[in-house]
């Protein structure tokens, strides 16, 4: 396991420790998480925009549930 210094004024250490109960009361687990989410979140939009992009040029084709669940054999 690696270890992350990362520099925090008092304001900002005291944001962090008001929201770490809310992910398990540590305060490099709630950095670690809030960073993860924010990951994730960027990630979701690209793929978003990148639909978008691709529904706009017509390349995407619309399949139904049922179609869906005869492919899959569900």
């Amino acid at each position: 396991m690696s270890t992350l210094t990362i520099r925090l004024n008092e304001e900002e250490k005291t944001i962090f420790q008001n929201v770490a109960g809310l992910y398990g009361g540590k305060l490099s687990t709630t950095i670690k998480q809030l960073a993860l989410e924010k990951l994730e979140d960027e990630y979701d939009l690209q793929l978003m925009k990148e639909y978008e992009e691709r529904k706009e040029r017509n390349e995407v084709d619309y399949v139904s549930f049922e179609d869906m669940k005869e492919v899959f054999e569900i």
